[in-house]
């Protein structure tokens, strides 16, 4: 029987019951029933008994945390990372992994049923991640008391690491040294994001500074820079500034020979494997033909945008963040991609000035933020392109924009492709087709 890692004295007085975990919620939680109430419970797996002790009760659902693991499914791993269960940022390492791709694919189910109202939604077997661990380019980092890590689990309690068995070798050698630098420092740093470069031993890096970043620092920052030759450049944000330090750009490859300029701070996919995955998937749904106009919304650096360049006559691509739009016209002049235009506003403005137009669009390509896509939904269907994929980093989201568009778009088919490993995200990939 397995005994919980972490002291619960101050529950000592609760009653403990004894559940059943039935399947893994779109979170980090297993999901159980105790008496008809949604019960949540961190660090468990499907298919296990546990005593729980409820934690917070909420009337139809609470949180509760194990006691006990009574009956361990045969799927449940020891964590490699020696930071867990403390830090939140692996949620579900102790689940072995084929079981995560098929949690996630679960959840994609719920959601299309549940909140799109799709029944035996036409979903393809899940994409995993070509790497389990190692896998991301790029870390974003908290800061507390000048220590770096990430949160622990539900608190904003900082659990300080040396390395993180995600990233990519190099980004925990630069941590070593970042940590170093932040320690120094007289001004506050409250983010890091590093991020490294595919082909060479260098890293970037993006601090955000909260209040005024001081002159000491900044010649400090110099002298560190002169001393670290790994760091390439760094980025320093503030609410009323933002310095540049030598060069803070590295590179993006969303096909083999596609190099893409990215500029620290800017989106681009942590996992640049899986990622090359799920470019070639988008253009395999979206099928763009040789005379044909395409619309590729939230377009960040191009990650989408040129292979489609590639592909047909004409993209249009809405980018709203500045310095992403900069890397964009950058790529787009060093590719000399003359079939590509960049309007730099938000996709629901764009969108919208577009349909008011009369503008005709042949297909649509939309990889919004976690919020999804629900303002630019009524300036899609005014626009009425005839395919649209949809990359989703939120199936729920998703869910709810779907069923907005479904009167007029049929779901052709769904993919969940693994960008995440170790926690409940995923991308998926939908396609979609006009019916009316």
């Amino acid at each position: 029987m397995l005994r919980p890692t972490r002291s619960r004295d101050r529950f000592a007085h609760a009653v403990s019951h004894l559940i059943t975990i039935e399947r893994m919620a779109y979170g980090p939680h297993g999901v159980a029933h105790l008496d008809g109430q949604v019960v949540f419970v961190r660090g468990v797996v499907p298919g296990e008994v546990v005593r729980a002790t409820i934690d917070e009760d909420h009337g139809n659902y609470a949180y509760a945390h194990v006691d006990e693991v009574v009956i361990p499914s045969p799927h449940r791993r020891v964590p490699p990372c020696s930071y867990l269960p403390r830090c939140g940022g692996c949620p579900w390492q102790h689940l072995e992994y084929q079981k995560q791709l098929q949690a996630k694919q679960a959840n994609l189910r719920d959601h299309l049923e549940r909140i799109a109202k799709l029944p035996d939604p036409p979903l393809l077997p899940p994409v995993p991640s070509p790497l389990e661990f190692g896998y991301r380019q790029r870390l974003s980092l908290r800061v507390e008391d000048r220590e770096i890590g990430y949160y622990a689990a539900a608190s904003h309690q900082l659990v300080a690491i040396e390395r993180c068995l995600l990233g990519v070798e190099i980004l925990n050698d630069a941590l070593h040294h970042v940590q170093g630098l932040v320690r120094s420092l007289t001004s506050t740093v409250r983010r890091i994001e590093l991020a490294a470069h595919p082909t060479e031993p260098r890293v970037v890096v993006a601090m955000q500074v909260e209040g005024t970043w001081l002159a000491r620092d900044h010649r400090l920052l110099l002298r560190w820079l002169e001393q670290t030759p790994m760091i390439q450049g760094v980025v320093l944000q503030s609410k009323r500034s933002r310095r540049v330090y030598k060069n803070p750009q590295t590179v993006l490859f969303p096909m083999t020979n596609l190099p893409l300029a990215v500029t620290a701070g800017v989106f681009a996919q942590v996992n640049p494997e899986a990622n090359r995955i799920l470019v070639d998937t988008v253009l395999r749904f979206l099928a763009p033909r040789s005379h044909e106009r395409v619309v590729d919304a939230y377009a960040g650096v191009g990650n989408f945008t040129f292979p489609l360049a590639r592909e047909t006559a004409e993209v249009l691509a809405i980018e709203a963040d500045v310095v992403a739009a900069e890397d964009f016209r950058h790529n787009a002049r060093r590719l000399r991609a003359e079939n590509v235009h960049l309007l730099r506003d938000t996709a629901e403005r764009a969108l919208r000035t577009l349909a008011a137009r009369g503008e005709r669009i042949d297909a649509l390509v939309l990889d919004p933020p976690r919020s999804g896509a629900r303002e630019s939904l009524s300036a899609i269907l005014a626009l009425r392109p005839q395919r649209i994929v949809y990359v989703s980093c939120n199936s729920s989201t998703l869910a709810r924009d779907l069923a907005v568009l479904s009167p007029r778009y049929q779901l052709e088919r769904a993919q969940v492709i693994d960008l995440f490993p170790q926690t409940y995200h995923a991308e998926t990939v939908a396609q979609l087709i006009l019916t009316c």
